[in-house]
């Protein structure tokens, strides 16, 4: 398992904690400084009564910190066990099955048709249903001769045509995967959703400039995401789970303090950043590593990106993700005012982005699916 990089210096950290809102102030350790300073600056007179005012509601919080420290000690240690068993991170996703892996890796092949995917698709009974809502929609269904509801999928499919569904049904796949909540993170479930799509056809329009697979790199920038969502998954279930059991036993022993304190607690936005950082590229690798993958070399792709082999190192198809993941990251950060000058060019330059890449991508409407159908 791969060590967390250090906290300030990490590009990707730093881009998690906008993704899931850290506080910057919690990172650079001035929260204190700055609630120091503001009791320095109030009257002597004033500060005595304000003291006198808060002394139970800071014993309050004080026994509510030391309760969540007690707390994510236990969650810590639980969701590490968790993180690496695959089987527990498995269970943690929706299953997708493996005759939806073969479909991924039907599609990859070069002279694949339309009467070849029907059957594939066909055993996939999840698939099927997302397929009919689409090809049910006004778009598809006046195509037809009667403009009545399509009940068969395969009477669909050419309505779709071969490269839209080459987009759409890794796409169905990861929107399965996908947290259905993210409380007490608002936004996060579609932010990270933004972020995969995001990648994916970054890298998609990337292996098209420099002529290589274009399906490849979408899926690849599409399930690099995969372990991210299962740390996310992972981690709000074992703090729920702890929390539950913590109350349990403060109820049973009648510790109205404690269980008042307990309540009021929340799963750490720091700590899940630092989660996804050490954990989810790892775990993209090994779970795609499951799916008997034999043409689409998605494995072997997130395996350089989970190995940090580096630009130099990568092959030409992960250094395509990497750009299109940087890229993604980059933009963000730029965004939120979370980079220095001097960062902005050190970032890109990392990746070895040309600025004909930087300006098509750029130009880019990447949260837009560019489908025909």
């Amino acid at each position: 398992m791969m060590n967390a990089p250090a906290v300030g210096t990490d590009f990707s950290l730093r881009f998690f904690d906008v993704l899931i809102g850290v506080d910057p102030a919690r990172r650079q350790g001035k929260t204190g400084q700055q609630e120091q300073a503001q009791q320095r600056t109030l009257l002597a007179v004033e500060a005595a009564a304000r003291k006198a005012r808060m002394a139970d509601a800071k014993a309050k919080e004080q026994f509510g910190e030391f309760a969540q420290a007690h707390l994510h000690d236990q969650v810590a240690d639980l969701l590490a066990e968790r993180l690496t068993s695959l089987e527990d991170v498995k269970a943690s996703l929706f299953d997708l099955t493996p005759d939806f892996y073969a479909l991924l890796d039907l599609l990859s092949a070069k002279a694949v048709t339309l009467n070849q995917l029907d059957p594939a698709i066909k055993k996939v009974p999840w698939l099927v249903e997302d397929l009919l809502k689409l090809i049910n929609q006004p778009k598809y269904r006046g195509r037809t001769a009667s403009g009545g509801l399509i009940k068969d999928v395969k009477t669909g499919l050419r309505f779709l045509g071969l490269e839209t569904l080459q987009l759409i049904i890794p796409l169905y796949g990861m929107k399965r995967c996908m947290p259905h909540s993210t409380e007490p993170f608002h936004g996060l479930k579609n932010v990270l959703w933004e972020y995969s799509l995001a990648t994916a056809n970054a890298a998609r329009t990337l292996a098209e400039l420099y002529r290589e697979h274009p399906y490849t790199a979408f899926c690849s920038g599409l399930f690099h995401t995969l372990g991210h969502v299962a740390v996310v998954r992972s981690y709000l279930r074992t703090y729920q789970q702890v929390k539950r059991d913590e109350l349990l036993k403060a109820r049973e022993a009648r510790d109205i303090k404690l269980i008042d304190a307990l309540d009021v607690l929340e799963p750490e936005a720091d700590f899940l950043s630092e989660q996804l950082t050490e954990h989810a590229a790892v775990l993209s690798a090994d779970l795609t590593s499951r799916w008997g993958l034999q043409r689409l070399p998605l494995c072997q792709t997130l395996d350089q990106l989970a190995e940090g082999v580096g630009y130099s190192g990568a092959s030409p198809m992960a250094r395509v993700v990497q750009q299109a993941q940087t890229f993604v990251q980059w933009q963000q950060l730029k965004k939120r005012q979370r980079l220095e000058p001097a960062e902005m060019q050190s970032m890109l330059k990392a990746v070895g982005m040309t600025k004909d890449a930087l300006q098509l991508l750029v130009q880019t409407n990447l949260l837009k699916l560019d489908v025909e159908g």
